[in-house]
């Protein structure tokens, strides 16, 4: 039940899950290869949040 919430308030706050990106991959893009995780939170983050373009808070 744990995992499930987890998942559920991950999707609410827009955290990208590296499983289902790792099962949507082999189902719809079996010829690709996977990024590694680290990569794949860094594609995430620089998508969300510009790529690197924004070097202030304010």
């Amino acid at each position: 039940m744990w995992s499930k919430l987890c998942i559920f308030l991950h999707d609410i706050a827009g955290v990208p899950s590296y499983k289902r990106y790792l099962e949507h991959l082999a189902k719809h893009h079996p010829d690709q290869k996977p990024l590694s995780e680290k990569e794949f939170h860094r594609q995430a983050t620089d998508e969300k949040y510009g790529g690197g373009s924004i070097r202030r808070c304010c």
